[in-house]
């Protein structure tokens, strides 16, 4: 059966797999205590009532919940381009595997004739129909699997407890009980899956206008930079008809080529956001790159900048495309250059990240645990305004003047970060600003470290 999800684009798929990964092992304390909470709840429930099933509860809930972890932690590093809807489809067998494990150990405490086993089972199984609510999955498989294992578990629940019920009337009571509880849950998780549909058509349509409105300000900077770049050149070479001398007329054809230099950045810029040209992966080292990049003779760095390169200590190589990357890289010295008019530090480095936890991002997603490479360029400029920070790396957007950029710069490094398989950090503040290009770790030659957690 497909898994529905809300667009059939790739991109999308890696962002259910991301949210499914931080809903579950994001928040690294209430995992821990959520899996100390069952094992070592299996084990004080053996001990309670020598039941050997208590430890194959704990056991097969550990099983499942690894083999859900593996998975979907795979699928995150498997790189872009290969999530399809079959691994949503696995996702949530899996996870419905995992739901299985969890849910028959707390139904069969709630039949049990032991008051504190009594309660303690349907805390759990309370606890679980929570987080399911707050899960808001979107594909009616999800839905469907989860009203239909629930239900299935609490029927059988009121089969068991049905003949020890005298009355006739107490077991309608119950019986209606047990179907309300399965009614309302299913309710609950269909206005989940409503609302969050609608929040993200909702998103959808409110990204779509701000690109519609961003449309005229990209022409009006786009067409001011070539006005202003076209204006030089033509100025240049109309002076060089009138200038005998050919120091003057050296000076207007340097003119003319920065200015033509100018223009062709601006259009690499274009190309590269409009993501033009196909990636070209190869093994680059990162410290190598970045040498390379401050050795260019074409004025990127003025100065009146003071440079300081940090280095790693240790080779650190990374699979990318070498001219992309350059391009990304250069933007971010281009944008501290020009926020630090009036001189400044720039700070251009690369070190190595370990495989801890989730690194947030500037897009509001989270970096997975695993072996990356920071990129690093800070300066000492004026920073950026909290408010519009979140807004940095949307297309089009810019501070700077009409004319004085396209508001392309953050947004295709962004994009580049994205397509290595990896993500964008910025933090700002009066003393500067600190951009980092975060990418998955190369290690040639020899295995990657495996990283379980």
């Amino acid at each position: 059966m497909p898994v529905e999800l809300s667009s059939e684009s790739q991109f999308d798929y890696k962002d259910e797999i991301n949210r499914l990964y931080e809903l579950e092992y994001g928040d690294r304390p209430e995992l821990v205590l959520r899996l100390l909470g069952v094992l070592g709840g299996s084990v004080a429930l053996y001990f309670y009532t020598e039941w050997t099933m208590a430890l194959f509860w704990g056991l097969g809930f550990g099983a499942t919940h690894l083999a859900y972890f593996l998975f979907l932690k795979g699928r995150i590093l498997s790189g872009p381009g290969k999530i399809g809807n079959s691994d949503m489809v696995w996702s949530g067998i899996l996870f419905l595997l995992v739901l299985i494990s969890y849910l028959w150990m707390p139904t069969y405490l709630v039949g049990q004739k032991d008051k504190a086993l009594e309660i303690i089972g349907a805390a759990l199984i309370g606890s679980i129909l929570v987080f399911l609510v707050r899960r808001s999955d979107t594909s009616r498989f999800m839905v469907i699997g989860e009203v239909f294992i629930v239900g299935g578990f609490i029927t059988s629940l009121l089969l068991r407890l049905m003949p020890d019920l005298e009355y006739p009337l107490g077991r309608a009571g119950v019986l209606v009980a047990g179907l309300s509880l399965v009614g309302y849950f299913a309710q609950a998780l269909r206005v989940a899956r409503r609302q969050r549909l609608a929040a993200e058509e909702s998103a959808r349509r409110s990204s779509q206008a701000q690109k519609m409105a961003a449309v005229g300000q990209l022409a009006g900077g786009v067409a001011h930079d070539f006005n202003n770049k076209l204006t030089a050149i033509l100025g240049s070479l109309e002076l060089l008809r009138e200038m005998p001398d050919p120091a003057e007329r050296e000076a207007n054809l340097d003119t003319a080529q920065i200015a033509a230099t100018e223009a062709a950045r601006t259009v690499r810029q274009l190309m590269a956001y409009a993501r033009r040209e196909p990636m070209r992966l190869e093994v680059l080292e990162c410290g190598a790159l970045l040498d390379d990049i401050l050795r260019r003779p074409d004025g990127l760095i003025t100065d009146i900048i003071h440079v300081e390169r940090r280095h790693a200590g240790e080779p650190l190589y990374v699979q990318a495309d070498r001219k992309q990357l350059t391009i990304a890289i250069i933007n971010l010295v281009v944008n501290s250059v020009d926020a630090m008019p009036g001189g400044g530090e720039l700070v251009i480095g690369v070190h190595a990240v370990p495989p801890r936890g989730p690194v947030s991002l500037a897009d509001g997603t989270f970096l997975i645990a695993s072996s990356h490479v920071a990129i690093t360029v800070e300066d000492t400029g004026e920073g950026i305004v909290p408010k519009i920070l979140p807004h940095v790396i949307e297309p089009f957007f810019t501070t700077k003047p009409v004319g004085k950029g396209t508001g392309l710069g953050l947004s295709v490094v962004l994009g580049v970060a994205r397509d290595l398989g990896g993500g964008l950090g910025i933090s700002s503040g009066a003393k500067g600003t600190r951009v980092v290009i975060y990418l998955p770790r190369s290690f040639p030659q020899k295995e990657s470290p495996v990283s379980w957690m």
